[in-house]
């Protein structure tokens, strides 16, 4: 299954920097999971997940 498929998407990771990918974890799109190299695999609330996507852009 490749990265389109899955609905992944690429992003700055919030903690650290780095480059990093993330995806919603359930259908209502409330909880987003982030995958950073450096800081491993974590979730955030999709309300504190939406200002960092926008600054990212």
């Amino acid at each position: 299954m490749n990265r389109m498929e899955r609905d992944e998407h690429e992003m700055v990771c919030p903690r650290c920097g780095l480059d990093a990918e993330w995806r919603f974890v359930d259908e209502e799109k409330r909880r987003v999971e982030i995958v950073c190299p450096n800081c491993g695999r974590y979730e955030m609330a999709r309300e504190e997940f939406d200002p960092v996507e926008i600054e990212n852009q």
